[in-house]
């Protein structure tokens, strides 16, 4: 009988040491109803343009602002070697050419991730800005623009495709940037001609510093 208590004694020791928390189900009366999520794209803002100049290797901060894409233009007339651009936002190579360069691409992709400092490699005097929408050319429906090296157009809405051809013999890239889609629509070596959906509003990216190149939206 003695045995009998001492293990059921046991057994209520054992039953005291047991975790307090993660056993059983809790049941609420009241439903958790998930607090609804929103994604709604950010406003556009009128942001002041930055300009920078500097000479060879060197870099410089950034205070634009994490939520809007800024639109960088880097012009170095009398580069002669590399000219390499990249961004503490993880942007590297935001521009990758050889020689003297003009060129506008985007920034600021990521805002989880804002770009606030710029890396500049090139091997001459230079001059670097970032500037909001209002400075891009308009991709205007029925309306063809033509151009060198690397630009940068904002696509109104009721455009539904682009008609684009590049002259180079190096690599020539499109790119589309939206509310709904970021997307590589060209990325090829040599002359190109093709048509590519694009619906806007959008941003149009044209990568290809060496290419001669036309776009007619429609």
């Amino acid at each position: 009988m003695k045995f009998r208590l001492s293990g059921l004694l046991v057994l209520v020791l054992l039953a005291g040491c047991e975790p307090s928390t993660g056993f059983g189900t809790i049941v609420s009366s009241t439903p958790v109803v998930p607090a609804p999520t929103t994604s709604a794209a950010p406003v556009l803002k009128d942001v002041p343009t930055e300009t920078h100049t500097g000479r060879g290797e060197g870099e410089f901060a950034t205070s634009w602002p994490a939520d809007q894409l800024g639109f960088f233009t880097f012009d170095c007339p009398k580069c002669s070697a590399n000219v390499i651009i990249d961004t503490d936002g993880g942007e590297y190579g935001l521009v990758n050419a050889i020689g003297k360069y003009k060129g506008t691409t985007w920034l600021n992709t990521n805002p989880d991730r804002p770009t606030t400092k710029v890396t500049v490699h090139a091997n001459a005097q230079w001059t670097a800005t970032i500037a909001d929408y209002r400075s891009l050319p308009v991709a205007a429906p029925g309306a063809t623009a033509s151009g060198k090296g690397d630009a940068v157009f904002r696509v109104p809405e009721g455009v539904k495709s682009i008609a684009f051809t590049a002259k180079t013999r190096g690599n020539v890239a499109l790119w589309v940037h939206s509310e709904k889609v970021r997307d590589l629509l060209v990325n090829a070596i040599g002359d190109q001609s093709k048509t590519v959906e694009v619906a806007g509003p959008a941003y149009l990216r044209v990568d290809g510093y060496e290419a001669s190149w036309t776009i007619t939206p429609s």
